[in-house]
């Protein structure tokens, strides 16, 4: 079937995706027990800048070291500082559409329709894919804070 508009795309993928989605749910709260609002981190600091005495210049001054942070240019100073951003529970759905896609995709190419494949696939790709990269993101998350990722996962190991 060739997919070229949204109606035909739903109708391959619509019971895969929602499957997937229900998966990524149960992650989602399985992992968080909440639901979590979209997060930004931004590892900047002034530390080593020399700034101007004068109060509007200063002002000035840190607006524009910051913009050129938050683009890309960074210096030895802060070259290892990062910008994190976590979408938070709209980031888990959306995992758990692609991965709905994937597993419908998965079962096509092993030339099985079956309607029970596809629920049972798309119900685990959901929950599988959603709590591998909850896993990486909590471990990113507790380089840059991990006071804070103690405190959430207690079978971490304490430094």
């Amino acid at each position: 079937m060739v997919i070229s508009s949204l109606d035909d795309f739903i109708t391959v993928f619509g019971l895969s995706i929602s499957m997937s989605l229900i998966g990524g749910l149960i992650g989602h709260f399985v992992k968080n027990g909440i639901v979590e609002m979209p997060k930004l981190v931004i590892e900047y600091d002034e530390d080593g800048l020399t700034l101007s005495s004068n109060w509007l210049v200063k002002w000035i001054q840190r607006i524009y070291y910051f913009i050129i942070f938050v683009v890309g240019f960074r210096d030895h100073r802060n070259a290892k500082k990062k910008i994190f951003f976590d979408l938070g529970f709209l980031g888990d759905l959306l995992i758990a559409t692609g991965t709905g896609i994937l597993a419908k995709t998965a079962l096509a190419m092993a030339n099985t329709s079956d309607n029970f494949a596809v629920i049972s696939s798309s119900l685990l790709a959901g929950y599988a894919g959603l709590s591998y990269l909850k896993g990486l993101q909590n471990r990113e998350l507790a380089d840059l804070f991990p006071e804070e990722m103690e405190d959430q996962n207690p079978r971490m190991p304490q430094k």
